[in-house]
């Protein structure tokens, strides 16, 4: 009986496969169809200014092939009216003998005159198919001589046998001579022009001419030849010259799905599952009653979350073990027949389910008549161990009741992380627009007043005093020093500000940088005072200015880590400390044994609490968003040292006390490791 569903099963796909392919085949079809109706558009555009600059310049090189004692006045005035309008055309040059002597317009073109076509390896070869065939050739792109990239159209030039002397009278026989006549066309200026450019956008294009004579393979004009191995749409130009071809691919190649193929295969499936959903039923109610109880029991047992039913006395007709693994219950419990009462006191007593400010019976009776009465029920159960289960029953017509609980332990823990995260988030905008707030104020204001510097009291003296014939040289000399005076005591606010600026928006690109995997590191081998005593010497002042004691304790030893990473990190942690100090000291200490070296900052602030150990080095985090801002700063340093911390092979850990104050120890190799990591860029 089975086997026949399984048969029916099988030719159902196996037809289902081939409509689909069919399907498939169908839309490819459609897809070639319209890229080649789009394609032909593009292609007789191309066709149409190939053809009419080819006839301009057979009709030039027939004209002065007919007088070839022409001047580069007659020959300028002859190729403008060739030129036009067209400014996709460059120049025009004729090259008798292979070298150019005559350019129109010259302006611009001057670098062409005297190119020897002899000399240049990439335009002879176009050349020698141009005289070999008698015919015309497009050649490129091409890097022009007198700069630039250019499409090149050439035509072959003979010159009458019989010749005039040059006294214009004798009439002598001489040798047939040969040159070239071409027509320079801007490369990307000829490709809008033929609407190149903009088929290009929606196509991958080849434009390409088939073993011409005189090369070993095809020349291409545009595009890319893999395109060739795609099973390109092909057109063929119809150029009296050259057997040119467009190929053309969709963008990223031929679409793999139909754009209506998911309909479709809904379709199929719909019909097919209809089948087989009715000859399931067929064989369902030949199943008995048992198989049809254990494969309900089975399916029940299958799911991950708690499920239970009772009838409509509330008594228990089945569970799964779900249900009993959430709340703990004993098996003997579980069996059918057991009152909701009865399963909820042993919640109860087992010291699983809580019941608030409401007595147990109370919450209860409340729980049975909900039940009962509200006919669906939606609501949370927290329990004495942590777990946080959701709750839903639903009364069926019969009475019964089916009820599912599910685990939602792991979804309210990363639910209040978000709203946590979120709200560190926002703290930290909020802090960040006052701290770029503040130095922007402080240079617009400084701005202001120097653009006003006539207003300023030491000016106002100084202009006072230069109106006064007598006044004292000795004078105006201290008036102008104070007045320069104030002016730098701006200048440095401005700039001190401006320096400010430039630290939050580095710590900004920093964060960015470290997000996005793009932080490179560069590590050396370096002495342990190369990275020490920069920072100590920048950061006494700042100690001294705030009365703290600054203590340094370093070994003489070598690391192995990007000396200006490893600087911002201690730059970061001393900064950190004195900011956050009061009274008391900063003590560095650096210790280096055979593999590792450990900078230790250690301060006498008000300390961090053990519970933030692990909060304080993620981005968007502050304990106290009023303390960072009472010190100055975003408060993403620490995110920022850890990450360049790790970057370099090592760790950054905390320690603390409240009251007493906080150790953060940097941990870095002393070393290469023995299988370096070329991807140390993050």
């Amino acid at each position: 009986m089975w086997s026949l569903f399984l048969c029916a099963t099988v030719l159902i796909v196996l037809t289902a496969y081939r409509l689909d392919r069919l399907s498939y085949a169908n839309f490819i079809q459609q897809v070639r169809t319209e890229t080649y109706l789009e394609l032909l558009v593009v292609k007789e555009n191309f066709q149409s200014v190939v053809h009419e600059q080819s006839l301009s310049l057979r009709e030039l090189a027939t004209f002065l092939g007919e007088n070839p004692d022409i001047t580069q006045a007659e020959f300028s005035d002859r190729a403008q009216k060739v030129r036009g309008g067209n400014d996709s055309i460059i120049n025009i040059a004729v090259a008798p003998d292979l070298v150019i002597s005559m350019i129109y317009p010259i302006e611009g073109n001057e670098g062409a005159l005297g190119l020897n076509y002899r000399e240049n390896a990439e335009q002879l070869p176009a050349v020698q198919r141009a005289l070999n065939t008698g015919r015309n050739v497009l050649a490129g792109p091409i890097n022009l001589a007198q700069g630039g990239v250019g499409l090149i159209m050439r035509a072959p030039l003979y010159y009458s046998e019989n010749q005039r002397s040059s006294a214009g009278q004798n009439i002598r026989n001489q040798p047939r001579s040969q040159g070239i006549v071409s027509v320079v066309l801007d490369y990307q200026k000829f490709l809008d022009q033929t609407g190149i450019s903009q088929a290009a956008t929606k196509y991958d294009l080849l434009i390409d001419a088939a073993d011409p004579v005189g090369t070993d393979g095809s020349v291409s004009l545009f595009g890319d030849p893999t395109v060739k191995d795609q099973d390109p749409v092909k057109l063929d130009f119809d150029f009296a010259f050259e057997n040119w071809h467009l190929l053309a691919t969709p963008k990223g190649g031929w679409p793999d799905r139909s754009t209506s193929q998911w309909e479709e295969r809904l379709v199929m499936a719909i019909v097919a599952s209809s089948l087989l959903a009715l000859l399931g039923y067929i064989l369902w109610l030949a199943e008995t009653r048992k198989s049809a109880r254990m494969l309900l029991s089975d399916g029940i047992e299958a799911l991950n979350d708690g499920f239970v039913m009772f009838d409509k006395d509330d008594r228990l007709i089945l569970s799964n073990a779900k249900y009993q693994e959430l709340y703990n219950l004993p098996s003997e419990l579980l069996r059918p027949g057991t009152p909701f009462k009865d399963i909820v006191k042993a919640g109860f007593k087992g010291g699983k389910l809580s019941s608030g400010n409401m007595g147990e019976e109370e919450w209860i009776a409340k729980r049975v008549h909900a039940r009962r009465v509200g006919g669906a029920l939606q609501e949370e159960h927290h329990l004495a161990d942590g777990k946080v289960i959701k709750v839903s029953d639903q009364l069926m017509q019969n009475g019964h009741s089916v009820g599912l609980r599910v685990d939602m332990t792991e979804f309210s823990k990363a639910k209040a992380a978000a709203e946590a995260a979120s709200e560190a988030k926002s703290d930290f905008m909020g802090l960040l627009s006052h701290e770029l707030r503040t130095p922007l104020t402080v240079i617009l204001g400084v701005a202001r007043l120097s653009a006003n510097a006539r207003l300023l009291g030491p000016s106002k003296e100084l202009l006072a005093a230069l109106e006064t014939r007598d006044a004292d040289p000795k004078e105006l000399e201290v008036l102008a020093n104070r007045m320069f005076d104030q002016l730098s005591g701006m200048m440095d606010r401005m700039i001190q500000s401006g320096e400010h600026l430039l630290h939050l928006i580095n710590e900004m690109l920093d964060i960015a940088k470290i997000e996005a995997g793009s932080l490179t590191i560069i590590p050396t081998v370096c002495d342990t005072s190369e990275i020490v005593d920069p920072v100590v010497q920048q950061l006494t002042t700042l100690s001294s200015a705030k009365g703290l004691e600054f203590q340094v304790s370093s070994d003489q030893g070598s690391v192995y880590v990007d000396k200006v990473r490893t600087r911002q990190i201690l730059f970061n942690l001393v900064g950190n400390a004195i900011k956050f100090t009061e009274a008391g000291r900063v003590k560095l200490t650096v210790t280096v044994d055979e593999n590792t070296a450990v900078f230790e900052v250690c301060d006498t602030g008000n300390g961090i609490p053990a519970d933030e150990y692990d909060s304080i080095f993620d981005a968007f985090y502050q304990i106290d968003s009023t303390a960072t801002r009472r010190a100055g700063g975003t408060g993403m340093g620490l995110a920022i040292s850890r990450s360049l911390a790790e970057l370099q092979g090592g760790t950054l850990t905390v320690a603390s006390t409240m009251g007493e104050g906080s150790c953060f120890s940097l941990t870095l190799p002393t070393t290469a490791p023995s299988d370096p990591n070329p991807g140390l860029d993050a």
